[in-house]
């Protein structure tokens, strides 16, 4: 049987842990954040096999800021321009994901752009996660945005902007917390949370 004082006690000093670790936060904030507009237009498929986006091309000096935090956990939204209507974003990402069976987030349940496209986390190697959502991943099965496939078909160019917030390595366990609070705030179109 399970000793429900182990859980309980489990449980108080998780609960304390954390407690604690927030409390950093609302004093320190983030350990770094960076901000980054990503041109649809320079999205290439040579990313995929020819050119190493963290080291060469139109977006190396991104990912050659964000590779200096990899071991930290991270936030990160992607924002987009509000006149372009929820339903053409999810259908285009819907016909990638039947097309080419490659693994796209989920839609959220918010009723219409409101400028936010999805909001994720990581335990560590944010720039690794920003490969996949961009599309150039070489596990073609993980799930992301996969953008190269899809934000150059939007009828009003598409406007992209990337920001990630860096937290201190004792968080990463806990990171999914704030994930859900920003997610909830932010109510992106993709993802469910």
């Amino acid at each position: 049987m399970t000793d429900l004082r182990q859980i309980e006690n489990f449980i108080r000093d998780k609960s304390k842990t954390i407690s604690e670790d927030f409390f950093q936060i609302s004093q320190n904030g983030f350990k770094k954040k960076f901000s980054f507009e990503i041109d649809v237009k320079k999205l290439d498929s040579k990313y995929s096999d020819k050119v190493d986006i963290t080291k060469g091309g139109d977006f190396s000096a991104i990912f050659q800021e964000m590779i200096e935090y990899e071991k930290f956990p991270a936030l990160y939204f992607f924002e987009i321009n509000e006149l372009i209507e929820k339903e053409e974003i999810v259908n285009l990402i819907k016909k990638v994901n039947e097309e080419l069976q490659l693994n796209i987030p989920a839609q959220n349940h918010t009723s219409k752009n409101e400028g936010i496209l999805y909001v994720g986390k990581v335990k560590s190697c944010a720039w690794g996660r920003l490969i996949q959502h961009l599309g150039y991943h070489k596990n073609r099965k993980s799930h992301g945005l996969q953008l190269d496939f899809w934000a150059k078909k939007v009828k009003t160019e598409l406007k992209l902007k990337y920001t990630v917030m860096f937290f201190e390595e004792n968080i990463a366990d806990d990171i999914n917390i704030l994930e859900r609070i920003l997610a909830k705030k932010l109510n992106p179109i993709i993802g469910k949370h």
